[in-house]
């Protein structure tokens, strides 16, 4: 059983779901029908059922079967985006998921402005150079993960160790769209702009003014991932 197959048999699974061709509420067919529909053996069906299960999107019945959750019960943030895609644009999609950052992302620059050391200050710092570095290199892979660090290190700097829980179900989503998003050479420049502006108001110990910029990073975010949306 090869961890590709497996992952091929859990999309299949998946896309049934999305699909309604395994509505919400029902048991999947049983077991041998439904490795058979899907060209695979029964053990790596198990194991993508077992995937999907753990993402909330299956629930193994003891006796009865295995049944659809409804998406209330999803708990893959992937999944709830996939499903979405069928029903809404990309744009809508991602003004919604820079709305969740928004909530997280300005409270953590204040509470990083409040409680920030001399070493996430420097930290910081040496993310926004990396970030011009590479950025003026044009290695815009190596920028967009000098981005990324820049935001996990603020959260940091915030000093409560429950904010990365909340976030890490963005992260994924969050590279893949960076990596989309700041391919463009404007986008990094703006972005670097406003990651000064953040830092220069945690270094002061503002945090109202590390909220401002913030969100005015949070405002352009949403501009560039809507335009990037409606572009392709």
């Amino acid at each position: 059983m090869s961890a590709s197959r497996v992952s091929a048999t859990v999309d299949a699974l998946f896309d049934m779901v999305v699909s309604g061709r395994a509505p919400v509420g029902e048991a999947l067919p049983a077991e041998a029908a439904l490795a058979r529909t899907l060209d695979v053996s029964r053990l790596t069906l198990r194991e993508a059922v077992r995937v999907l299960t753990g993402r909330g999107v299956l629930r193994p019945v003891h006796g009865r079967g295995t049944f659809v959750n409804p998406p209330g019960r999803w708990t893959d943030l992937g999944s709830i985006v996939a499903l979405r895609s069928r029903t809404s644009s990309w744009s809508e999609i991602a003004g919604q998921l820079v709305e969740i950052r928004r909530m997280i992302e300005v409270g953590s620059a204040g509470l990083a402005a409040e409680r920030r050391s001399r070493t996430d200050v420097d930290r910081l710092g040496r993310d926004l150079e990396d970030f011009r570095a590479h950025h003026e290199a044009g290695d815009a892979e190596r920028a967009t993960t000098a981005d990324l660090d820049f935001h996990d290190h603020i959260l940091q700097a915030a000093g409560n160790p429950f904010l990365f829980t909340v976030y890490e179900p963005l992260r994924g989503l969050l590279e893949r769209g960076r990596a989309e998003t700041s391919a463009s050479s404007e986008v990094r420049e703006r972005a670097m702009g406003h990651h000064r502006a953040i830092l220069d108001a945690i270094a002061a110990g503002d945090p109202r003014a590390a909220e401002r910029a913030m969100s005015a990073h949070m405002d352009q975010t949403a501009r560039d991932a809507v335009a990037r949306a409606d572009a392709g």
